[in-house]
């Protein structure tokens, strides 16, 4: 039998023990009305903190770190590559949604946006995804509303079809388009041979 001496210090022992939980995304909205996620309620600035709210979402930890060959030496330094090959079919005259999928298996719906610099995702689909919101670095995102400080983050991978673009980095924010759920932007598009037949409705994506 285990003594009460041992038996104490064992507990102890697994009080020590470090965990990691998951951190729980809180959105929250500034005060030009621009809407933001952020992984902890200590993360949210401090003076919006008491309009945020929790969105029941969280990000779990990595179940086991990327080979060293697939990480990226240091920020700034990812390259993107690109495989494949599909079709975009669409009705003429209306926007151009496309059926994309995150890290090879979560569901998104883009829109595609040719002068869009860069892909823009919700965070709730990139949390959906297995991607920690944090991760990346804040930049300045312009649109016709103005200006915006925006996250970025790294994706394993995006594909269209048979398109796929690994290690990609795009932006984390909600664009606020109904059934939407982000752009498909030139950073992907510009990895394929983009052809679009307005009169046909297709948009083709080949290999460069």
């Amino acid at each position: 039998m285990i003594g009460s001496a041992a038996l104490v210090a064992a507990l102890l022992l697994l009080l020590a023990w470090p965990t990691v939980s998951p951190a729980e995304i809180y959105r929250w909205t500034d005060e030009r009305g621009v809407t933001h996620y952020s992984e902890g309620f200590e993360s949210v600035p401090e003076q919006y903190r008491a309009r945020a709210a929790p969105t029941g979402l969280h990000n779990a930890p990595l179940v086991s770190p990327p080979p060293a060959g697939d990480r990226p030496t240091a920020p700034g330094r990812v390259v993107a590559t690109a495989t494949g090959g599909t079709e975009i079919k669409f009705t003429p005259g209306r926007e151009i949604l496309v059926d994309a999928r995150l890290n090879g298996g979560t569901p998104v719906t883009l829109l595609l946006d040719t002068g869009a610099q860069r892909t823009v995702i919700n965070p709730r689909a990139l949390v959906a995804a297995g991607v920690a919101l944090q991760t990346g670095r804040a930049v300045q995102m312009k649109g016709a509303t103005g200006t915006a400080s925006v996250n970025t983050v790294q994706v394993d991978s995006v594909e269209v079809g048979e398109a796929r673009v690994a290690t990609l980095v795009v932006i984390s924010h909600d664009i606020d388009h109904d059934g939407v759920d982000g752009l498909l932007g030139r950073d992907f598009l510009d990895q394929f041979k983009v052809s679009i037949d307005n009169k046909e409705g297709l948009v083709t994506l080949n290999p460069r």
